[in-house]
């Protein structure tokens, strides 16, 4: 059945690391692919089910179905009950992400992989046509389709790398090909950049979910807070750390001075270029990664490689600061890629990217955050990982208050421990939490619909003291995928709860570092049922 799903998913299975045949094509670009996706989890379901009834079942074979069943109710529910399938017209995102994983990393000989970048690069004119047929007789959303227009504008630039990069270092014969395919690729980009313009014509700014689905689509993720519950949370946390914030600046302020002198004197400790800010980016991680090994925080696995690169133009809109590519699941080396995105005003790299953020970023992103997090949930069977192979465009996000909230957790309890614990990095975590806070109350507003973009950046950007392009990028970017948003600072509240929870219960006997690493390497489950897995681990052994 695995195989029967990258093959319908074939995107998907290079995420996951499984490359051969699926590398050299791309998935059904209609509607088809995801109803033949739905059919297969409803058979595997059934299958599954049966077998817990005629079978003894191991602990972890019996979380792997109860991930099964959240994937296929998840799905279920973007197909049908919130169908953002046609909603969005974000067509090159999925093909785009994957050409672009098969670039970056070394699992394969080049020119093998340059030979299926090229075929999937070949199949695109025929995904575009599949794709528009999703939108017979619907309105998109004006925003959405706006966000689907400038990734499409881009597009035509990351194939021209594509071609050039490749240029002297694959065989001519290949090249040629590359180049032919890439031309019949920009003709259709240039097609459907036009359909899509015509979409927005009758687009509707309209894309709010509702309470009742909310709350539908929150119970399925087994999320243990009710909507309501975490907005009030996300509310009364962003008042304590804006007190709290102020009461910092206060402590920061030069003689005479206030919150702008504070802010400029952060933002000066930057590097003059967006080039130099890699190289920072990469240089901190490594030393948050010596640190966290030198303490005993965490279980490092130290044959990892991480690459620090920009975004490129066609994801900048799914990506308005910086993500990391998860680890395959089934490559032997477990390498990610850490993205980083250019601001639009050069003059913003200070206010994005100074010092003190690319600390707090680096330890959320790489470690012991996502990446670390990553690599350790990637031991753990397969099936755990299911429900993030359907990441996309097109379908709904899962059990992610575990993965952002461990990685929110990271911010604060790397400097609890001293990490670069100037007043400087506080100011940033704290900025960091406040704006993480207020994706909790524009998630909700917006799926509610009881505020709109415009009104809900304006408050990220006073709150954050963000600029508000920045702010605007991130509300558009997460409103595409409601119930994200919410993932980072519940998540975080939910992990702080867990800790308290098994402190108070083992007393002396709590071990931080082991609790650390049973609960990255269940990264990929419903905190719910992460907390399963971590009571046992964390049991076992002790008198």
């Amino acid at each position: 059945m695995l195989k029967r799903f990258f093959g319908i998913n074939p995107e998907a299975a290079t995420s996951a690391g499984v490359h051969d045949p699926y590398d050299m094509h791309l998935s059904h670009g209609g509607v088809k692919r995801l109803t033949d996706t739905l059919s297969l989890l409803m058979e595997w379901n059934k299958t599954a089910r049966e077998m817990i009834a005629s079978e003894e079942l191991s602990a972890e074979q019996l979380l792997s179905i109860e991930v099964l069943k959240m994937t296929l109710n998840t799905h279920k529910f973007a197909v049908e009950d919130y169908p953002i399938w046609k909603m969005f017209p974000e067509a090159l995102e999925i093909p785009g992400s994957a050409i672009f994983l098969m670039l970056s990393r070394n699992y394969a000989p080049y020119e093998k992989r340059m030979k299926a970048i090229s075929s999937r690069i070949g199949q695109l004119p025929r995904y575009l046509t599949q794709y528009r047929t999703r939108f017979d007789r619907t309105r998109t959303v004006t925003h959405w389709t706006e966000m689907a227009i400038e990734t499409c504008r881009g597009f035509p630039a990351f194939l021209k790398y594509v071609g050039e990069s490749s240029k002297d270092t694959i065989p001519e014969s290949l090249h040629s090909e590359m180049l032919r395919n890439i031309e019949r690729a920009e003709a259709a980009s240039v097609d459907h950049l036009k359909f899509l313009e015509e979409l927005l014509k009758n687009a509707t700014p309209d894309f709010a979910m509702g309470k009742a689905r909310f709350a539908k689509l929150m119970r399925i993720r087994l999320m243990t807070l009710t909507p309501d519950e975490m907005l009030a949370i996300g509310m009364r946390t962003l008042e304590e750390l804006k007190q709290e914030k102020a009461r910092l600046l206060e402590k920061m302020a030069p003689k005479g001075g206030g919150e702008a002198d504070v802010y400029r004197q952060v933002h000066a400790d930057c590097a003059p270029t967006f080039e130099g800010v890699i190289e920072m980016v990469a240089r901190d991680i490594q030393n948050a990664k010596e640190f966290i090994i030198k303490n005993q925080i965490a279980t490092i696995d130290p044959g990892t490689v991480i690459r620090v690169l920009e975004t490129p133009e066609f994801l900048t809109y799914s990506v308005p600061s910086a993500a990391l590519t998860m680890p395959a699941r089934f490559e032997s080396v477990q390498g990610g890629e850490y993205l980083i995105t250019r601001p639009k005003n050069p003059e913003e790299i200070g206010a994005l990217w100074n010092r003190s953020s690319i600390i707090n970023t680096s330890v959320h992103e790489a470690f012991p955050g996502h990446f670390h997090q990553g690599v350790m949930a990637n031991r753990k069977p397969w099936m755990h990982s299911l429900a993030n192979w359907l990441i996309g465009s097109d379908t709904m996000v899962t059990s992610w208050e575990t993965m952002e909230g461990w990685a929110h957790y990271c911010e604060k309890m790397m400097y609890d421990h001293g990490y670069e614990a100037s007043d400087a990095a506080y100011l940033a975590m704290l900025d960091g939490a406040i704006w993480r806070a207020c994706r909790v109350v524009y998630d909700i507003k917006l799926a509610y619909g009881e505020a709109s973009i415009q009104e809900m950046a304006e408050m990220l950007a006073k709150e954050a003291s963000t600029p508000y392009d920045a702010a605007l990028s991130d509300v558009k970017g997460f409103s595409r995928a409601p119930g994200y948003a919410v993932s980072y600072l519940i998540g975080r509240y939910l992990v702080f709860e867990l800790k308290r929870e098994f402190q108070n219960e083992l007393g002396p006997e709590f071990d931080e570092k082991k609790f650390h690493d049973l609960l990255a390497e269940n990264g990929n489950l419903p905190l719910y049922l992460a907390r399963k897995a971590v009571r046992l681990g964390l049991r076992a052994g002790i008198r």
